[in-house]
């Protein structure tokens, strides 16, 4: 990765790192808080806490950015939020991120029908081929179980993370197509503005009544998602996204996915059986293959999430 020196690869490692720790903090907090309304609290603190960086900055972005930003917003923050927090209610924070992982591979096919200059390779399709057969190893048995008329936790969390994964794959195609002079601030500001409305709409609609408990573990959880899972973090994949190339952005849910399995496992005790693990590597290997460049072709992956 010839494009990461000097500050890009400080905001990469960074972005890495929080991002690999927040499916753990995202799964300590929902024992304690409802999904949207977790969800929607960090979202807004966030907002809140961007919001004299974003007013600050002299450019404003046209109308048609807006628009697409408001559309960026409600897929990555509100819809992606929405299914990530919802699925860690059902299954192991290691296993929600190993399913993210799939999101180059998705974000590769969208960029491959609507970025002219990003087109896949015949790599980048094995890649993404390998990368959903390890998905189909994954969730087979939750899936069965559905056609008997016996669905069960895997199969609801594991379509949430992979429709999450869906709709931030597409959110970043048009964060490179359409935000290339909008400033990365303003961008995640905006975003996070409408993912918070959003957010907020299912909250106040579908968890009435539903208990919350403020304890430590989860006053400190939303601190963290707030302000390094949020701002920080989503403020640095804006900035990397013009000056990388997308599939060196697309490199970070390899990365992050290991960190995430690493803590599990070492703060939650979280186990993957030998057939999640089969999957798992065969996610990572075709995320390998779909994110990374050769040949001189970039091929097309960037990363959301989630986060998450």
């Amino acid at each position: 990765m010839t494009a990461l020196a000097g500050r890009r690869l400080a905001v990469y490692a960074f972005c890495c790192a929080v991002w690999g720790s927040t499916w753990l903090v995202i799964k300590i907090g929902l024992a304690d808080l409802p999904p949207f309304r977790f969800a929607a609290i960090r979202m807004t603190l966030a907002c809140l806490l961007m919001a004299p960086l974003a007013f600050r900055t002299s450019a404003r972005p046209t109308r048609s950015e807006i628009f697409w930003i408001a559309v960026s917003g409600l897929l990555q923050i509100g819809v992606s939020y929405a299914l990530i927090f919802s699925g860690e209610q059902w299954i192991d924070s290691g296993l929600a991120a190993i399913l993210f992982c799939s999101f180059p591979i998705w974000v590769g096919l969208f960029a491959h029908l609507w970025l002219p200059n990003e087109p896949w390779t015949s790599r980048a399709v094995f890649g993404a081929a390998l990368g959903l057969a390890g998905v189909a190893v994954i969730q087979w048995p939750a899936v069965a179980s559905a056609f008997a008329a016996r669905p069960g936790p895997l199969l609801y969390g594991g379509l949430c993370v992979l429709g999450s994964a869906i709709s931030s794959a597409i959110s970043n195609v048009i964060n490179k197509r359409h935000f290339a002079t909008v400033s990365p601030i303003q961008n995640v500001w905006g975003q996070t503005l409408v993912g918070s409305a959003f957010l907020w709409l299912l909250a106040l609609g579908l968890e009435r009544g539903a208990a919350m408990r403020w304890t430590a573990s989860s006053i400190l959880a939303v601190a963290y998602l707030t302000i390094f899972g949020t701002a920080l973090a989503f403020a640095g994949l804006f900035w990397l996204l013009p000056r990388v190339p997308v599939a060196v952005i697309g490199t970070i849910p390899l990365t992050d996915t290991i960190v995430a399995v690493a803590l599990g496992a070492a703060i939650l005790g979280e186990t993957l059986g030998p057939r999640v693990l089969a999957g798992a590597v065969l996610i990572l290997l075709g995320v390998l293959l779909t994110a990374v460049t050769g040949s001189g072709a970039a091929t097309s992956a960037t990363r959301p999430a989630p986060e998450a």
